[in-house]
């Protein structure tokens, strides 16, 4: 075997131990570390900010149903023309019959103050303040969800990065095997197959790490999305990361964390408790309202002679008959709450098996990281084997070239298992109901390049 191709299998494998930690090929003019990206995000992406929106839009409505306890003034103005003459002003004294006029000019201001509603104002305020909650619990909700969306493309970017250095190097060994391949062919050393076999492997794996930088691209493109800004003409360096270590995480704790924190249960909670008010609310306009009524008026004709008047009194509103509809409305109302608190019950339910199936999935990622530690040692033993038979002359370019694709594979499960690990975290903190950019950072650990670093989960779960 040449030694330019022994130096070119030594580079794999060098290559494949390395791709974990390897920088950017190309230098870059900035880096782009985790906690920028998803504080980017969280400042500028409009749906996060239309959340944000939602809460003063609900601190309005919240305003408004205060507002809806105190008096009422309004002011009134109006001219008519009448086709008989009519009193200008009621009648002031004994005796003294009041002027007429066909045109009458009149000025007021009206003072309306709720004296009792049935409980519909105060229920009001409750609605108004539950649904100012949940559009507070909400905006935590799209904030857990873009932090994990951010990490998640983050790392995604990193591991697709690491694999197209992989294949980089498988490729470039491919290239070496075929140009010696080509050699023993001329000189009738070696078959035309053993040429067609590295010539298809070649082909196929410059077609996957094409396919890889695709996904590599579109995965920046929706990490700016994501961001909120469009994606700039240089691409800055991300800094590189590691798993940081963990400490076990109990089941039945996870789920009680669950209860108390998740959004969406506290959202389904508070939906349930809207639905009793707006049946309270229903129930209210069966009941009899009161009302303070005053006014200040000012009337004249049409020789602009203004007389002033003035009443106040109590106002009584009481529902007899109205075909069944306030009836109705408390039935619809007492159905919607009711449906509320079931969707609360089933709420409950998804985030306690959510919480199981991120627990297992963290459990799987940590075991398959440990297990393709194994499958690289493997592998890379294996073709150190097979390219040492080839150079001897007693092995085989195809066992050669099945141990390098091997090898690959175990990299790339390697890359994967990397990745699942961390975003598991993410996840497991998600269904928790606990995930902040806070704790990613807590989750994570710059990468300094040595092996010590890149074990850290595997020397916790030993």
């Amino acid at each position: 075997m040449s030694p330019r191709l022994i130096g070119n299998l030594r580079h794999l494998l060098a290559a494949c131990m390395l791709a974990f930690t390897a920088q950017a090929s190309t230098a870059q003019t900035a880096t782009l570390s985790l906690t920028d990206a998803i504080q980017q995000a969280l400042a500028q992406n409009p749906q996060q900010l239309s959340q944000r929106l939602e809460i003063d839009r609900a601190g309005a409505g919240m305003a408004a149903a205060r507002a809806a306890k105190s008096p009422t003034l309004d002011a009134s103005a109006s001219a008519t023309r009448y086709g008989y003459p009519t009193f200008v002003h009621g009648i002031r004294e004994a005796g003294v019959f009041p002027p007429l006029d066909n045109t009458i000019v009149d000025l007021g201001l009206t003072l309306k103050l709720p004296l009792y509603t049935g409980g519909r104002l105060a229920q009001g305020i409750v609605l108004a303040d539950l649904g100012q909650q949940i559009a507070r619990e909400r905006e935590r909700l799209g904030t857990q969800e873009l932090t994990f969306n951010v990490s998640s493309v983050y790392f995604k970017i990193q591991q697709l990065d690491a694999l197209v250095q992989v294949y980089a190097a498988r490729i470039a060994s491919l290239e070496a095997q075929l140009q010696r391949a080509t050699l023993l062919r001329d000189t009738g050393k070696t078959g035309k197959l053993d040429q067609l076999r590295i010539t298809t492997l070649l082909t196929k794996a410059r077609h996957d790490r094409l396919q890889i930088e695709n996904r590599g691209r579109e995965a920046w493109t929706l990490l700016y999305q994501l961001t909120g800004v469009p994606r700039p003409v240089q691409t800055p360096t991300l800094t590189r990361y590691v798993a940081a270590r963990a400490s076990a995480e109990d089941l039945d704790q996870l789920r009680l964390q669950a209860r108390a924190q998740r959004p969406e249960l506290q959202i389904a909670q508070r939906q349930s408790s809207a639905g009793l008010a707006k049946e309270e609310i229903a129930r209210g306009e069966q009941r009899p309202s009161v009302s303070l009524v005053s006014g200040l008026y000012e009337r004249a004709g049409s020789n602009a002679r203004f007389y002033n008047d003035w009443s106040i009194g109590v106002q009584l509103s009481i529902p007899l008959f109205d075909g069944g509809v306030r009836r109705t409305r408390l039935d619809e109302a007492a159905i919607a709450r009711r449906q509320a608190e079931l969707a609360a019950q089933q709420t409950q339910l998804e985030v306690d098996k959510q919480v199981e199936d991120a627990w297992n999935a963290h459990a799987e990622a940590g075991s398959r990281l440990r297990v393709t530690a194994t499958g690289i040692a493997e592998a890379s033993e294996a073709l150190a084997i097979e390219a040492l038979k080839l150079e001897q002359g007693v092995g085989l370019v195809t066992d050669v070239l099945s141990a390098e694709t091997a090898l690959l594979g175990a990299q790339a499960d390697r890359l994967q298992a990397q990745f699942d690990l961390i975003t598991t975290r993410f996840g497991l903190l998600r269904a928790t109901g606990a995930l902040s950019p806070e704790r990613v950072a807590t989750l994570v650990a710059p990468d300094t390049g040595t092996p010590d670093a890149n074990s850290t989960e595997e020397r916790s779960k030993r």
